[in-house]
This record gives C-alpha cells, structure tokens and sequence, in this order.
C-alpha cells in the first residue's frame, strides 16, 4: 500500500560564522587565498549535494553564481523521493536548498565569513539530521568547523506516522561528538513555542576557540580572542547569554540518545 502524502513543508535556516584574524597587508593577501579555497563553490555544492542524500531527496536542477571579490549563491531544486508518494506528490518539487557566502570585515584585523544554507524540504525526513553535512572534520573537503552557527527551523503543516493520530516532530538533538566536545549549544526557543518552530545558537567553548587561533596565528592575543568572541554574542547571538554561564545549555540529554 502506497503511503499517503501529507501537507508538511519543513524548512532549517543554518547560519554558520567563522573568522580570520591577519595583523599585516600581506598576512590578509594569505588569509583571502585561504578563505577563498576553503569556501570554493565546487565544495559548498558537494555539500548541498549530501544533504539532498540525508533528507532523502532528488536533485531536479543545479544553478550557482560567483560575486566578485567574494560570495557564491547558488540553489538546488530538489523533489521528495517519489518512492515514498503516489503521483500527486509532484507538486513538491518546489522545494529547494540554496547557499550563499558573504564577507564582514567591520571588527578589526578580522574577516569573519558566514555562510547561510537555506533547506526546505517536503519528505519525510528530519531536516536536522542535514546539519552533520555541514559542520564537521571532513579532510577531504577541508570543512568545517565555524566559530558560530545558528538553527533556525520552522514546520507548516504535519508529518504523520502510519495514522492521524501518530504526529512526527523534527527534533534537534545533539548526539555528535564533535558538537558536544567543541560547542556549548544555547537553546532561544521560547518556553511557550510550539515544537514548529525552534532556534539554537552554538558557539565554540572559550578554551577550543583560544587554541584554534593561536594554532594558526602566533601574534594574535588572549586579549583579541576575548574580544573576538564578545563580537560574536554581541553580533549574532543574545549578548546576555555570553554573562550568564546558566544559559549555555549543551543539551546533556543527547548523551542519553545514542
């Protein structure tokens, strides 16, 4: 028996943030060679690519753009496996996952690179899960592991199990090692929201984030990494947040979820 379709679009905004720090014109010649290798376009498609894979979807159509001096945009048109649905879910070829890159420089002696995946998804498949494709230790394509990233996700409709009464949720559980060992995971969902909508802000622990500058700058200072890091509340997350060590919340459930 074919599985019934159901109305549900899921969509995970993931914001990632990473800096580089330079101290001289030619260090920043170096660090634009580096930026511009470590966030190729051909790379961050292989990305979107896998997570077509993760959230079980085909791949209908490529585009991609360069900017100059920096930024890439580029969007897959992406259908749910229709496998998993009779004919009427051809409709759900409107869905999609795009990436752009975008360079700020407004704190000195850093750039800081964000990079914005934007992935709707139709299928059935838990849109969190396509966060492991972007943030990891991947040596082969040299990504990633940003100072900051933020999940935004938001549901209409519902998933549904094998009745009405069987309702799916996308949960964002963190049972990565990599994310446990290297961040503290910051919940923003309100108490009163409802699970079709939620917000994380993530940041690397004060100690990895010291290691990972001075391993590749030994002039910058403990002073400018303090600096730096008070940049990043102050900019992309709850400044209050970075004052009050109760609110880091490194979700130690997911221990418990292996």
């Amino acid at each position: 028996m074919k599985k019934k379709i159901s109305n549900v679009s899921s969509t995970l905004i993931i914001n990632t943030y990473e800096g580089f720090y330079y101290n001289n014109e030619k260090n920043l010649e170096n660090i634009q060679k580096h930026i511009k290798s470590k966030y190729d376009n051909k790379k961050l498609i292989k990305i979107a690519r896998e997570i077509s894979k993760t959230i079980n979807t085909e791949i209908l159509n490529e585009s991609s753009h360069n900017f100059e001096p920096f930024g890439d945009s580029s969007a897959l048109l992406i259908q749910a496996n229709l496998k998993l649905y009779n004919s009427g879910s051809l409709h759900l070829k409107e869905s999609h996952i795009t990436f752009h890159t975008y360079i700020e420089d407004i704190l000195s002696n850093f750039i800081i690179i964000r990079l914005e995946f934007h992935i709707c998804s139709c299928s059935d498949a838990n849109v969190f899960h396509s966060v492991e494709n972007i943030i990891h230790l991947n040596k082969e394509l040299n990504l990633f592991t940003p100072d900051v990233f933020t999940l935004d996700y938001l549901r209409r409709g519902s998933k549904y199990g094998k009745s009405h009464m069987d309702i799916i949720n996308d949960n964002c559980i963190f049972n990565n090692e990599i994310f446990l060992n290297l961040y503290n995971i910051i919940n923003c969902t309100a108490e009163k929201s409802i699970l079709d909508t939620q917000n994380y802000f993530s940041i690397l622990k004060d100690e990895i984030m010291h290691d990972k500058f001075k391993d590749l700058s030994t002039d910058i200072t403990s002073n400018q990494i303090h600096i730096y890091r008070d940049f990043l509340f102050r900019s992309y997350g709850d400044y209050k947040l970075s004052l009050d060590p109760s609110n880091i919340d490194c979700i130690e459930e997911a221990k418990h979820n292996k």
